[in-house]
């Protein structure tokens, strides 16, 4: 079996980091709503993009940019 890592990131407005935790947490258990993911082959470091919603298919991608980003 082989190791993965998955990125789940979301932008939202809230009043605090808790209320934007919540709000997101609550939009993860509609099952109406669908998701992009990132994931990474840890061997290969490959990035797919997966879209479940289209044909559960997974593309290499190669511009992935994380919206959290490290400051100095």
């Amino acid at each position: 079996m082989k190791n993965y890592n998955v990125v789940f990131e979301i932008q939202v407005g809230a009043e605090t980091p808790l209320d934007a935790a919540k709000k997101v947490q609550e939009w993860l258990q509609n099952p109406n709503d669908n998701w992009q993911y990132y994931v990474q082959d840890e061997e290969t470091k490959n990035i797919f993009s997966v879209d479940l919603d289209d044909d559960d298919c997974a593309y290499i991608i190669n511009n992935y940019q994380p919206l959290i980003e490290k400051g100095e």
